[in-house]
């Protein structure tokens, strides 16, 4: 069948092209919103390195075709996309604790000409793995469906964390990954959740989501003064959702509290884009903070968000700030990067 998708051109480049799609038995859905993730961006600022690709692991959808799942026609799926390079083979180690992404058996089925030709969902027509959706129930809307992949990787973060009630929170950024962030430290609990924001635009949408009791400017000359004076000594916990060294080396420095060493914890998760990092070891040993690295999450954690969503216990659509037409992606993609990004989600709308 043919199927419309945004490929990667070249540096700044999408180009829309008609392909051939071939499908292996696997369920073949109709996508109808995508999640714009920072790492799509980052891809699309490179290019070179990536022509060829067809990007877009947030999303949902309606089966066209089931395939060999038990799935059905008309039912609507959000992707489960952690094992994007294929499936993973259920009997590893790192399949027996769940982490499907960490499979060492896996085989690679979703390149460019194999098995699975288009593996993101910019496009009109997508296709993963049999257990790789999950069913929408009828409160939630596809659109919904499309932010429970960032969001899962957001509650991966504050599991690992182990954050608890009466903790003071910092997070530094304030994207679609900092304010769920902070979304889910205040349902663990937290007695203070901060954000810094260097975009002042950001910063008032921010507030507006009212996902944090302050929302602060990340370069404001008395930035450690302030965080001092909110938390009255300093944060538990700090969560790197910026990718900036600076912040990084500031949060450590001047943002822990010198009373609770046990408790203290810096986790990072956002990636760090090509800048090299000049963490002060001493910091660490000194204020004794544990640094956690986190990416991703597990299947169980998809569901608990899908399932917090369906409760009404979290409100996502309050996070998409901004809706692109497929067929305007590369205008859209010009005018993101133009403002330095969009606070919350911005999204791919199937027109």
């Amino acid at each position: 069948m043919k199927n419309t998708c945004a490929v990667l051109a070249g540096k700044r480049q999408f180009r829309l092209v008609d392909e051939e799609f071939r499908v292996s038995g696997t369920p073949l859905v109709k996508v109808t919103h995508v999640g714009i993730c920072g790492t799509d961006m980052d891809w699309w600022l490179e290019g070179e390195n990536h022509v060829g690709q067809v990007l877009g692991h947030e999303f949902a959808g309606t089966v066209v075709d089931p395939g060999n799942s038990d799935l059905r026609i008309g039912d609507r799926v959000a992707g489960y996309t952690q094992n994007i390079r294929g499936e993973f083979c259920g009997h590893c180690d790192a399949c027996l604790r769940g982490d499907y992404d960490g499979c060492t058996n896996r085989k690679v089925y979703t390149w460019k000409g194999g098995d699975l030709s288009h593996p993101g969902a910019y496009s009109r027509y997508t296709t993963w793995f049999p257990g790789s959706f999950f069913r929408l129930p009828e409160n939630v809307s596809n659109e919904e469906g499309a932010l429970l992949e960032p969001l899962a990787v957001t509650l991966h973060a504050v599991n690992r964390t182990d954050v608890r009630p009466g903790d003071k929170v910092l997070v530094l950024g304030g994207g679609i990954i900092g304010c769920s962030t902070a979304e889910w430290c205040r349902s663990k609990g937290a007695e203070l959740v901060v954000i810094t924001e260097i975009v002042p635009e950001k910063r008032d949408v921010i507030r507006d989501f009212r996902c944090a009791d302050h929302v602060l400017d990340a370069a404001a000359e008395d930035l450690f003064v302030q965080y001092q004076a909110l938390s009255g000594g300093g944060f538990d916990v700090v969560f790197d959702c910026c990718g900036v060294a600076a912040a990084v080396n500031g949060a450590i420095a001047h943002a822990f509290r010198e009373d609770v060493r046990a408790r203290k914890c810096f986790t990072s998760v956002a990636l760090h884009r090509g800048e090299e990092m000049a963490i002060r070891y001493n910091d660490l040993i000194l204020k004794e903070v544990v640094w956690k690295g986190t990416k991703g999450h597990f299947p169980e954690e998809f569901v608990q968000v899908l399932d917090a969503v369906a409760a009404g216990k979290i409100n996502v659509k309050k996070f998409i700030t901004r809706k692109i037409p497929f067929a305007q992606v590369q205008k859209g993609f010009e005018e993101l990067n133009a403002m330095g990004g969009t606070p919350g989600k911005a999204m791919l709308v199937m027109d």
